[in-house]
This record gives C-alpha cells, sequence and structure tokens, in this order.
C-alpha cells in the first residue's frame, strides 16, 4: 500500500484511543484498537500452527510475542521456548544457539527469561549477562565474530539482552553500557541515521543510513540513557518551577513514580543524558525526513519492533500530528498475508513475532513496569503518597541570593566579612544534594575577588561530583591563586573518581615558601598549573560526549598549554 492509503488510513485513525494496551474478559491484551486487534489474532493463529524453529531462535522469539499478549507460561509454544532459553543458559557458561546468532539469541533468550519470571530465572539471566559482557568489542560495539567489526543491529540485541538482566537483578558493569552508548555516539552518520556496520560498506545500505539500523542505534541509545540517568524528565508544572530564594529546587528529593529510575543507583556516568537525547531526537528526524510508514527493505517487519522500542524509550508523541503508533501501525497492517503472517527476509515466524510485539506495545509494557522504582530518599515517605513539602531557605540560599546581582569584576576591594560568610555557608553543608539547586549561583563566585571564597566554591561544585562541571574545574587549575588551584584539582579527582589524579603533588609551589624569590615561586607555580591543565583537559576531552568534541575550548585550552598563563 502506497502512501496516498496510508494517509486515508490514518483520518480514520483520528478518533481511535491509541494509548497503553488494555485487556479482553479472557485475559489475554488488547491494543485498544480494533483493527490492530485483528491483525493480532490472525497472526496468533498462524503462530500457533506447528513449524520448525529457524533463524536467531524463533522459538523464543515467538514465545516472547506471545507472553506480550498475556498468553500464560503454561502455554506450549511459551514453555518450548522457556526450555530453550533455559537450557542454553544453564550451568556456568551460555550456549549460543549458532556462531553468528550469538548476540541474537542472547537477547532473546534474556528478555523471554526476564520478562516471563526474573526471580526464577536469575542465575541463567546472569550467565547471560556475564557472556554478553564478555563479547562486547574494546569500541563498545558487539558483532557476529571478534574479527568483524561491529554492527548497529547486534549492538542492539546486545543492550536488550543487559537491560533485560539487570531488570531481574543481576550484576552489571555500568561501564560495559557507557562503552555501548559511546560506541553508538560515535557512529552515526551526520545526516543522523545509521548504518548496518558503521565504518565500512558492507551489509544493507552499503554504509548509508537505514530506517531499520536508524531506529535500532536509537532505541538502543534510548535504552543505554534510561539504564544510566533514567527516563527523560517530564517538563514540570509552571507553578513548580518558581524560584525559592531565586533557586531551583532540587529535584531528586522524592521518585517520580511517572519516570523510570537509574539502573545503576551509585554510578556517576561520564556519558551526558543531554547528548543521548539529542542523538536520539537525530535520529527521528532523519527517520521524519525518510518519512516510510510501509517498510520497503527485505528486513520488513524488523524495522516496526526497533521503531516501537525506540519511540518508547525516546517518548516520540507525534509524526506530522499523528500518533506515531497509528501511523506506523497502519503501514504494518499492509504487510499482513491472508494467512496472518507477516513475511519478511528471515522467515515468516519471526516477522509475525515482531509484528506482535510492535502492535502490543512490547517495550511500553516494560516501562509501565518500571514505573517509581528508584530507591526512596531516608524519611521522604512514600513517593505516592504526600506531596513535597517546599524547601526551607537554608543559610546558603539566603546569602547567595543578597549577593545575586553584584558584578565581582567592579569590586575594588574585597568585603571581608562577606567572604568569610560564603566560605563558613558553603563549607557548613553536609550533604552534597544541599548544593544542587544553587550550582549556577555558585558558578558565578568563581570570579570572585577573594581567593578564599573562590577556593570555597570548586570544593563545594567537585562535591557535587557533576561532569558537566569539569569545565569550570579547569578553569581553576588556571587561577592565580595556588590554593584555588589546588582545590580545582581535589573537586577533578573526586568528579573523576580518580583519587590520586595522574600522580602530580598537590604542592604546585614544589616545597618553596613566602621566604624563596618569587620569580622561582611563579616558575614553579605555572609548571604545576599546565602539567595540571594538560593532564585533565586531555582526559576531559577524550571522555566527554562525542558530539561536544572539536570545539573552541580545545583550541583555548591548547592555547593556555604553550604558556599563555596567569601570574600567582
Amino acid at each position: 500500500m502506497h502512501l496516498r492509503l496510508v494517509l486515508t488510513l490514518l483520518t480514520a485513525a483520528i478518533a481511535c484511543n491509541s494509548g497503553s494496551v488494555s485487556a479482553f474478559a479472557d485475559g489475554r491484551k488488547s491494543t485498544s484498537i480494533p483493527r490492530f486487534d485483528a491483525a493480532v489474532d490472525k497472526a496468533l493463529e498462524y503462530l500457533r500452527e506447528d513449524r520448525p524453529g529457524g533463524h536467531g531462535g524463533t522459538g523464543v522469539l515467538v514465545a516472547y510475542a506471545l507472553t506480550k499478549c498475556g498468553i500464560p507460561a503454561s502455554d506450549p509454544k511459551v514453555a518450548e521456548g522457556l526450555r530453550a532459553a533455559a537450557g542454553r543458559s544453564s550451568g556456568q557458561t551460555y550456549r549460543p544457539i549458532s556462531a553468528y546468532d550469538h548476540i541474537y539469541g542472547a537477547g532473546v533468550d534474556a528478555m523471554l527469561l526476564a520478562d516471563v519470571d526474573k526471580e526464577a530465572y536469575v542465575n541463567n539471566l546472569q550467565v547471560i549477562a556475564n557472556y554478553v559482557q564478555a563479547v562486547q568489542h574494546p569500541d563498545g560495539s558487539w558483532s557476529d565474530t571478534p574479527r568483524n567489526p561491529g554492527d548497529v543491529s547486534m549492538t542492539q540485541y546486545a543492550v536488550l539482552a543487559l537491560w533485560a538482566c539487570q531488570r531481574a537483578g543481576c550484576q552489571l558493569s555500568p561501564e560495559c553500557i557507557e562503552r555501548a552508548a559511546n560506541y553508538l555516539l560515535k557512529s552515526g552518520n551526520a545526516d543522523g541515521g545509521w548504518p548496518y556496520r558503521p565504518g565500512t560498506n558492507l551489509g544493507p545500505g552499503m554504509g548509508r543510513s537505514t530506517h531499520n539500523m536508524t531506529m535500532a542505534g536509537s532505541g538502543a541509545l534510548g535504552v543505554c540513557r534510561l539504564m544510566l540517568h533514567g527516563s527523560r524528565e517530564k517538563a514540570k508544572p509552571k507553578e513548580q518551577q518558581e524560584l525559592a530564594f531565586g533557586a531551583l529546587e532540587k529535584v531528586e528529593e522524592e521518585v517520580d513514580p511517572t519516570l523510570v529510575p537509574p539502573a545503576f543507583a551509585d554510578h556517576r556516568s561520564a556519558v551526558a543524558s543531554g547528548v543521548m537525547d539529542n542523538r536520539v531526537d537525530r535520529a527521528f528526524q532523519w527517520n521524519m525526513r525518510n518519512f516510510a510508514p510501509v517498510s520497503s527493505v527485505e528486513h520488513k517487519i524488523y524495522f516496526y519492533y526497533c521503531i516501537e522500542r525506540a519511540a518508547a524509550v525516546g517518548e516520540l508523541s507525534d509524526v506530522n500530528g499523528q500518533d506515531w503508533y497509528v501511523v506506523f501501525g497502519d503501514g504494518l497492517l499492509t504487510l499482513q498475508q491472508q494467512d496472518g503472517s507477516f513475511p519478511t527476509h528471515s522467515g515468516k515466524d519471526n516477522g509475525t513475532a515482531l509484528a506482535i510485539l510492535y502492535y502490543m506495545r512490547s517495550t511500553d509494557q516494560i516501562l509501565k513496569s518500571l514505573l517509581g522504582r528508584g530507591q526512596l530518599r531516608a524519611d521522604k515517605g512514600n513517593p505516592f503518597g504526600d506531596k513535597k513539602k517546599n524547601k526551607e531557605p537554608t543559610e546558603l540560599d539566603l546569602l547567595l541570593a543578597s549577593m545575586e546581582n553584584i558584578d565581582f569584576s567592579q569590586l575594588d576591594e574585597v568585603d571581608e566579612e562577606l567572604a568569610d560568610d560564603v566560605v563558613l555557608s558553603v563549607q557548613s553543608i553536609d550533604d552534597p544534594n544541599e548544593l544542587v539547586g544553587q550550582i549556577d549561583r555558585l558558578k558565578k563566585l568563581i570570579r570572585h575577588p577573594s581567593a578564599d571564597v573562590r577556593r570555597s566554591v570548586f570544593w563545594a561544585l567537585g562535591r557535587t561530583g557533576r561532569f558537566s562541571l569539569v569545565p569550570e574545574m579547569l578553569e581553576g587549575l588556571k587561577d592565580p591563586n595556588v590554593d584555588v588551584n589546588v582545590e580545582a584539582e581535589m573537586a577533578l579527582r573526586f568528579i573523576s573518581r580518580r583519587p590520586n589524579g595522574f600522580g602530580m603533588s598537590l604542592d604546585p609551589l614544589g616545597g618553596l615558601t613566602a621566604a624563596d624569590p618569587e620569580e622561582k615561586r611563579l616558575s614553579n607555580a605555572t609548571d604545576w598549573r599546565i602539567r595540571s591543565f594538560r593532564n585533565w583537559s586531555q582526559w576531559y576531552y577524550t571522555n566527554r560526549p562525542y558530539e561536544e568534541r572539536d570545539r573552541l575550548d580545545q583550541l583555548q585550552a591548547e592555547s593556555f598549554i604553550k604558556g599563555d598563563v596567569p601570574g600567582e
């Protein structure tokens, strides 16, 4: 069916409720759209016929699709899939279904086991998690063999496997997820899409962006974002955005029951959430520039399963004013055969299972099961109960508010009493979270004429542990006061979780005192600043999000390293 017919169907769809999946009287889940329910019914009839399994653990994929329809584990097809998935992951080592399909198989095995009974299969899932992490390529990707470069499709299924294992409580390395996120950020094409095997002309598209890989990459990156940072924060009502004494109220006080929390509570990711969000948005933009609700590629149905996930975790809502689920769901309807199947390159059973997963909004079902499950903050009560009370202003709140409009560059002399108040107020904070709402104001104090104030500010900003503050810390290494330099160095060690930094002494003067010649003191301090700045700037430019690299600040950093430094 061509676009004209799809748009005709869209007009009829406007009045339909395309929201979350509901249920029939017999407990089987409904899509809430009658024509989609009819398509699922026909697809289920087709899958219930006896046919041998095939590519990539077809029987497990079919079982997974059935469970998403609400069909119980006792169903023969589901039970058969469970036995196969559990059998490959029993013992100490995962046994892939085939050499090529090792990651695809691990992905569908993990998803089925985790979503049917994660407690019962937690040991199997840990075996799968260990295997998938062990075969990750150094660049963060996965592939069919260690020799071949990574591909976006297998990387997607590896991320899905690890996400399923994480939901079951398995031990995972957050660095593994960060490497995957960085791979996806680096490997996309300039047009916003993804190719099949980045850096080569191998596979579908021959290095060009394709619908399948763009949605696979977007969905995988969205899952990485979800695991590292939780789901995107939703816009707050206007009344909740008002300033309390000029500072935004801290948002982490309670678990928001409408958001999925991060998977690694104690891990601070070096991959910024905003960068991942922007990359996901660019992928959706590519998809709209190349709008094709009726897939025409060889792996036709794979596209719909990928876009369902990408849209769910990336929070895509509309396509040209229409619900994305209806737009692409109507396109998918045109690909269903008379026998109820959805043929695709890897076989009718695989295609039919993937189509059902789209219509049953399989990823959305997972997300709804995770809502509000973060750890409660101490003494904050139930996040579904008492409303959050307004924050009482602290002494630091009031003090910083009183300094809001001061232009420190215009001050001829330091107000020592005010400077002492700032230092004492900042250092009296026991909980770094108390500083969260004051970050912007504290950053302004980096220009304060008092070295003691600047030093306290770097101490406070460093204690937040936020990677996004590294540029400010680098500026602290260029401060003309050596005590400020040391505090900035310590803050960088804290943020980077490198307690010894790069092995440099914390004495920029190299043992010299005020009795030694000023020229020698200045020389030692300058050398120390340059070495410290070189180490940390190189670390930062290597670890910061790929899309923020090669900017003007790196050229300015080179200028500093070459000797354009302030005096002591």
